[in-house]
């Protein structure tokens, strides 16, 4: 009954825009390389100043993955906004992470973190499936050492405030 009360609360109470401060929840399986595998992550945004024209936030992420190539991670990030509506976006995320250990699919022990997700609030209730990626980009600055990536397909729900 308390889980229902909640739900109610959060999706009937007057609507923010999508663009308020978020504490998001994130869980999804591991492809490519990750095979296997699945993420959770904890996502903290805070709106600011547009970038590019478009709606922008900080993001500060813990991951954390299991498998043969188990990590934790934390990652810093700027995101934009392409709004489709006011609470329906699609979100683009690039940023620098630390990684706990390095893997047979990560070489450095700094990584660069990328999500791309569609995204929607209901409520104070936000909603998203995407995509997380983190590489230590081998093929574009030429280091030595693997770098398959950890790749996630992922959903979320999150509370705006």
């Amino acid at each position: 009954m308390r889980k229902l009360l909640f739900f109610a609360a959060i999706t009937f109470l007057p609507p923010l825009p999508a663009w308020a401060d978020s504490l998001s929840y994130e869980t999804g399986i591991g492809f490519s390389f990750s095979g296997g595998t699945t993420v959770n992550l904890l996502r903290y945004r805070h709106e600011a100043n547009p970038l590019f024209g478009f709606g922008s936030y900080y993001e500060a992420a813990f991951a954390s993955w299991n498998g043969p190539n188990s990590a934790y991670a934390i990652a810093v990030a700027r995101g934009i906004r392409l709004a489709r509506t006011a609470n329906e976006y699609l979100s683009l995320t690039l940023g620098l992470s630390h990684i706990s250990r390095t893997t047979s699919n990560l070489g450095q022990p700094f990584e660069f973190y990328g999500r791309i997700a569609y995204e929607k609030s209901v409520g104070k209730a936000l909603f998203s499936i995407g995509w997380i990626h983190y590489s230590d980009g081998k093929f574009l600055f030429k280091w030595s050492g693997p770098n398959n990536g950890e790749n996630f397909a992922t959903i979320s729900i999150g509370l705006l405030f």
